[in-house]
This record gives structure tokens, sequence and C-alpha cells, in this order.
């Protein structure tokens, strides 16, 4: 599907999943270079930015969030720039295209800012909302992350260790969607230095510290997770070493009550105590010091 907005003779071409027929359009409306018209054919997840010419070409992967998965998937955005052209193509659907597409589109005076002279001015507002988008993304993730840290000392963590899994996985995913955006700004900012002028580099500047907040924003949530791991799982250790201590002391004071109930239990003919007037009561009293000696003896070792 091909979706267009035109203001000031520029163009923004949006082609979502096009078909065979619709890139061969767009390939002879605009002259692209055979390279790139078969690099938008297909997704190729191999970020990159080169230059044909007339024309800029670049390959992102996003993190995009998917709700029915509920975890961030990447997807490529290939974009192709030329003075009055910016064409971006993507195969799945990606949310900060659609909504910068649609606010641009019914925001006169917006468009008219934005389409003033070339379309450097699209790429670069683009760019910047995509970063924007991806840092509230991030912030979602953190308060996830805020919501596990809370939850984490309290009885009821058995969903814990799943939902701090499936996070780490989605950071993980969104980690390995955003680095190649380094590799990215590396290769195109000489080409941008060279074909669109000192204007757009300024941008690109502001572009690489919003890409290096981004970054750093999940260094940040990893080493978190990873530390929200480690405790769970020393929780957990200490756990079950409390529950096999309780149970190893129920047996250590168990086994002498059995076994002094075992000896009175035998049946000879002298037997001490068996017989005599409260020997029910006298032998209780004899388990019943046993253990109380046994307690004291294991708070004594600092055992309880």
């Amino acid at each position: 599907m091909l979706s267009r907005i035109d203001e000031n003779g520029i163009l923004w071409v949006d082609a979502y999943n096009p078909s065979p027929n619709e890139l061969s359009e767009l390939t002879k409306e605009f002259s692209l270079p055979r390279p790139i018209s078969d690099e938008i054919s297909r997704p190729s997840f191999h970020p990159k930015a080169e230059n044909y010419g007339n024309y800029l070409y670049l390959i992102f992967p996003l993190p995009i969030y998917d709700h029915s998965k509920e975890h961030h998937h990447s997807r490529e955005l290939d974009i192709v720039i030329g003075e009055k052209l910016l064409l971006t193509v993507h195969y799945e659907p990606i949310e900060p295209i659609q909504k910068i597409f649609e606010k641009i589109q019914f925001d006169k005076r917006l468009r008219a800012e934005i389409f003033e002279k070339d379309s450097h001015g699209i790429l670069y507002y683009i760019w910047g909302k995509i970063y924007d988008h991806l840092l509230n993304e991030l912030d979602h993730i953190q308060k996830k992350i805020d919501r596990i840290e809370d939850r984490i000392f309290s009885i009821e963590r058995k969903e814990l260790i799943e939902e701090i899994s499936l996070l780490r996985r989605d950071i993980l995913d969104f980690s390995r969607s955003i680095r190649p955006h380094g590799m990215v700004m590396e290769e195109f900012t000489p080409i941008a230095r060279a074909t669109l002028g000192p204007d757009f580099i300024k941008g690109m500047r502001e572009l690489s510290q919003s890409y290096r907040r981004i970054i750093l924003l999940t260094e940040n949530d990893k080493d978190s997770l990873e530390v929200l791991y480690d405790t769970y799982n020393a929780l957990q250790s200490s756990r079950s070493t409390e529950t096999v201590k309780i149970f190893t002391m129920l047996a250590l004071l168990t086994f002498p009550l059995s076994l002094i109930a075992s000896i009175f239990a035998i049946n000879t003919v002298s037997r001490p105590i068996v017989g005599q007037p409260h020997d029910f009561w006298i032998i209780i009293g004899i388990m019943i010091l046993v253990v109380f000696g046994m307690l004291l003896f294991f708070k004594s070792r600092k055992w309880i």
C-alpha cells in the first residue's frame, strides 16, 4: 500500500508491504537505481547507509512492541532520500511511522514547516520522532522493572521468575535492534556531510545524543534485570535452605523421642520407671527435657 504526502513540491511516500507492481511503479516514477530497487523488494535486516548519487539509502532495524506477544520485535525500515523525495518502505506495521504520517497529514502548519525546503527536514523529523518513541518504550520497560522490584521481597512471588525472564528477553531484543543504529550513523555522517549540508550535520549530532541516551537506558535496564534475577534466585535459594533446615531440625528432635519411646517399650523383666506411679508423665517429662536440652544446644550453636 502506497501513501503520499505532497507539499511545496516535496513528496513523502510511505510504502507498507508494497506489491511487486507498486515497487515497479516507484522504481520507474523516481528512476531508482537498480541496487535500491532490489533492496526494497524484500526485507534484508542488514543495516546500512549508502550513497547512490541522486539518492541516499538507509536500512534501520527498529524494536517495535508487538501487543499480541507482549514483547519487542525487530522490524526493518528502509529509507530512500532524494532532493525532493523521501521514500519509506516497510513490510510490517511500524507504529511510530504510522503516527508520524497521520500527524503530518492532518497538521497543515507542521506539514508546511517540515516540507519547507527539501526532503532532509522530513528525514530529520521522522528520525527524531522514532527515537522519542523508543525512549517512551524504555519508560514502559522501566515501569515494569519497578513493579517487579516492589514485588520481589513480597511473599507471593511465584510468577516473578517468568516475568523477569520475559522482560530480560524483551530488553535483549530491544538492544539487538537499536545497537546497529550506531553503525548506520557512523556510515551516514560522512555521506550527509558531503551531500546534505551543515544544518543536517547539526541535527545528526542531536540524533546521536538521543541514540546514546537510548543505549545508556537500555544498558541500565539490562543491569537492573540481572540484579533482580540474581536477587530472586538468592531469595529462592535462601527460602529452600530454610525449609530444609526446618525439616532437618524436626528430624533431629523426633529421633531421640522415638528412641526413648522404643527403649521404654522393650519387653524385659526389669523396666525402670515403667509400672511405677505416674510412669507415663515421668516418661513425657524426660522427653520434654531432652527436647528442651536439644533446643538450647541448637541455639548455642546458632543453628536456630
